[in-house]
């Protein structure tokens, strides 16, 4: 009993390794008969076939849905990734708040006026204490205010370290005038969400890469599909152009050393499919 081997595979054709899908024709209506032995350029077949190239697109296609699945859920991963930077830069900050305010309290704040003290034993008094020639007491001389020297300026609270702004990751630095924490200014708050975060991660890491191997498992079935799809057409249209051509034989164009060209039924084929294809 004849044998007929097509090995294919659906997005490179023009390399088949051995062992690739194969079907099996059998040349029943031939049996125990002599005649000829016809080949086909399998590789062109694949090349030209509308039906191929078709799958193929469709195939790539099936790749790009996935791919962009695949990557909707990996800018969620990013996102979390983001908020948990930002809650981590809030802790720094949360951290040093309360001694940041103490200063901007004290250098907002006036410092309380200097003690004004004078001297009850200034040259002047002295020599108005003194008696004059003629018995008679002088008037006290003016005594002028003491005061007290000018504060030096306090500096603007702006130029206070981290009183400028926060730096976020991704945004730049924000002035603390917009800025708004994310949970709270308390510490053990923020760890808490920090925890939170982290665990939803975990989850989602976790469900990237279940998705990614149910992607790989159902591209894999979807490959094969096409695959018995296409080698099904050609398997009819190849069985009936056998028949016709009185052909007991058909290998593949790659397996023998020397062939004429009155056999080569590749041409013949290709349009055996693609009329079947209409």
């Amino acid at each position: 009993m004849k044998k007929l081997f097509l090995p294919l595979l659906l997005l490179a054709p023009a390399a088949l390794p051995p062992g690739a899908a194969a079907i099996e024709l059998l040349l029943e209506s031939n049996k125990g008969e002599s005649g000829t032995i016809g080949y086909v350029d399998i590789d062109r077949v694949f090349k030209e076939y509308s039906g191929t190239s078709g799958a193929r697109e469709e195939f790539l296609a099936e790749i790009k849905k996935k791919e962009d699945a695949i990557n909707a859920k990996k800018t969620g991963l990013f996102t979390i990734k983001a908020e948990m930077a930002k809650l981590r830069q809030e802790r720094e900050f949360a951290l040093t708040l309360p001694s940041l305010m103490e200063t901007k309290r004290s250098m907002t704040e006036p410092p309380p006026p200097a003690p004004v003290t004078v001297s009850t034993s200034t040259p002047a008094q002295v020599e108005a204490s003194t008696p004059a020639a003629d018995g008679q007491q002088p008037p006290a001389a003016p005594v002028a205010p003491v005061e007290p020297p000018p504060a030096a300026p306090a500096p603007a609270v702006s130029q206070l370290p981290g009183m400028a702004g926060i730096e976020m990751p991704g945004v730049g630095k924000i002035p603390l005038s917009h800025f708004k924490f994310s949970v709270s200014t308390s510490v053990p708050e923020i760890d808490a969400a920090l925890k939170k975060k982290e665990g939803e991660l975990k989850a989602k890491e976790e469900e990237l890469r279940a998705f990614q191997r149910q992607a790989e498992r159902e591209l894999l079935e979807y490959e094969s599909h096409k695959n018995e799809i296409l080698l099904g057409r050609i398997y009819v249209a190849l069985k009936e152009l056998a028949q016709k051509e009185s052909v007991s034989v058909v290998v593949d164009k790659r397996n023998i050393l020397y062939g004429q060209n009155a056999v080569d039924l590749t041409g013949k084929l290709l349009e055996k499919l693609e009329e079947n294809a209409l």
